[in-house]
């Protein structure tokens, strides 16, 4: 299929910053942990627990918490990492292919799955950053954690639509 010079230009930009973020989103997330008292500008990373992050919570603890807080981040580079593969496809001009449907479902199963694991994990890091002053535990879903299951299921119809569109052409193409 050919796509405009436009898509092609903005896929490959798109490529790179999803790419970026492979490495950034990680490494902010350690770094969040490690330093905090230096990191507070990265606060939307620990948006749930942020507030209690802080140097003064010693190392181990904060270590801890970072196994857990990993999780959802390894999920959520495992999105990232789908979304550089389906804007190649698109650089590539394989917008309606097997490759860009299969990325783009995979990309709404990590927006769902990083929730899920989100909330899972909340409780686990808040203990481990608090219970050396006091015994604390959350669970939060917050507006965030709506939208990126409203954007999980946005992705996962628009898969849907454009796999029913693929076929549609493909049962057309026979036809003529």
């Amino acid at each position: 299929m050919t796509v405009s010079k436009t898509l092609v230009r903005a896929s490959r930009r798109m490529t790179f910053c999803s790419r970026a973020a492979v490495v950034a989103v990680p490494a902010s997330t350690v770094a969040l942990f490690l330093f905090p008292d230096h990191f507070h500008m990265l606060g939307p990373i620990g948006a749930h627990y942020g507030h209690l992050l802080y140097g003064s919570v010693p190392l181990t603890d904060r270590l801890a918490a970072l196994v857990f807080a990993m999780i959802p981040t390894a999920i959520a580079t495992w999105g990232l990492l789908a979304l550089a593969r389906l804007f190649q496809q698109f650089a590539a001009g394989e917008v309606f292919s097997n490759d860009s449907l299969k990325a783009l479902g995979t990309i709404a199963a990590a927006l769902f799955w990083n929730v899920i694991a989100s909330l899972a994990t909340e409780p686990p890091i808040t203990y481990f950053l608090t219970h050396a002053r006091h015994f604390y535990t959350q669970i939060t879903l917050g507006p965030d954690d709506a939208e990126l299951l409203f954007l999980a299921g946005i992705a996962f119809v628009i898969a849907r639509v454009m796999a029913e569109a693929r076929n549609v052409a493909e049962e057309n193409a026979k036809f003529v």
